[in-house]
């Protein structure tokens, strides 16, 4: 007999969705955790002025992820089951779905557990700098140096890619992995055919933004190579920097109006005030969300590959990263990614 046997339905339905998503929960627990104990180390509210905005955007962000449910749901209704009412045949179809007592709590509670995810990242990302004052970023640039032949990697690449129209085409790319990001953590949600695959992404997906993004970027603080002269580090950087400028009027460069956000959110303690070169978190998301491609099709994995490789190219050549926080996120991505499938082999739905 199930533990949940003498239990009323709904709090037998709650607690095995609890249950199944206890690996999740749990990871994000921690960071929550961690979070509350580097506030009152630094004598920051963990609810600053940042976080009701970003439960905000992650509300509205939530909101249109279930209008495009809807449309998506329409459009089976009307170009694949072909009823004869395929509005009456979708609210049925949305109907069965948002009370099913199995799938419908798991998807509430992963869409949850990212939203804690995000708002707390963010939290422990601006105060990298208050715990760890040092930075690494003279000793990247010379591994950097030491691992491309005595040379900073952007300048093997500006023959290839410093055109201004090549320039705006990487920057693209950089923009268009949030929406690609998005989609996939929405695909991993709701997507319940397999909850084990879905289960594996969230999981690492959680790794890598709370163990990559906040401890390793912590203990290994950098700025990033736009940074270099700004942090009093040397003007190493400076010619790439105007080189992008150049390139700017002639094609739009969007990162410079970023990186000069960032730096002026870090100086005046603004709301966007974390800035972090190690590891590079879009370098990292796009390797796991190759990953999670795989899991699809041979096609959609080798497709996000490629994206993972435009990606690190851009961010050497936008002057975000050194190559090296690029290398480094891989090689993270594939552990967690290994350490996921452990985990949820041990911990997961099923078990």
């Amino acid at each position: 007999m199930s533990k949940t046997a003498y239990l009323p339905a709904s709090n037998a339905v709650l607690i095995n969705s609890l249950w199944r998503n206890r690996l999740l929960l749990l990871l994000v627990a921690l960071q929550i955790a961690c979070a509350i104990a580097v506030s009152l180390y630094v004598g920051r509210s963990f609810w600053d002025s940042s976080t009701p905005i970003l439960l905000g955007i992650s509300l509205r962000l939530l909101c249109f992820m279930f209008a495009n449910f809807i449309l998506w749901r329409l459009g089976v209704a009307i170009f694949v089951v072909k009823p004869k009412k395929p509005i009456h045949w979708m609210l049925q179809d949305l109907r069965t779905k948002l009370t099913d007592v199995e799938k419908a709590p798991d998807v509430l509670i992963c869409f949850v557990s990212i939203v804690a995810l995000i708002v707390t990242y963010t939290f422990l990302k601006n105060e990298i700098h208050s715990l760890n004052p040092s930075l690494w970023d003279t000793q990247f640039a010379q591994w950097d140096r030491f691992l491309h032949g005595g040379v900073d990697p952007w300048t093997l690449l500006r023959p290839v890619l410093g055109s201004p129209v090549i320039t705006t085409a990487l920057n693209a790319a950089y923009h268009i992995w949030f929406p690609m990001l998005y989609i996939a953590v929405c695909v991993a949600c709701l997507d319940r055919r397999d909850p084990i695959r879905s289960t594996v992404f969230l999981v690492a997906f959680v790794l890598c933004w709370f163990v990559g993004g906040n401890v390793i970027a912590t203990v290994f603080a950098s700025v990033g190579p736009v940074y270099y002269e700004p942090f009093n580090l040397g003007t190493d950087f400076v010619p790439q920097m105007e080189l992008l400028r150049q390139s700017h009027e002639i094609s739009p460069v969007w990162a410079l109006k970023v990186q000069s956000t960032l730096l002026d959110g870090f100086q005046n303690s603004g709301l966007a005030r974390g800035i972090s070169a190690m590891p590079s978190m879009h370098v990292a998301s796009s390797a796991l969300l190759a990953l999670y491609g795989f899991t699809y099709s041979r096609w959609l994995g080798w497709g996000l590959t490629v994206f993972t490789f435009v990606i690190l190219l851009g961010s050497v050549h936008l002057a975000w990263h050194y190559a090296i926080d690029g290398y480094a996120s891989i090689l993270l991505v594939l552990f967690f990614w290994w350490l996921a499938k452990r985990l949820t082999a041990r911990f997961g739905p099923g078990t």
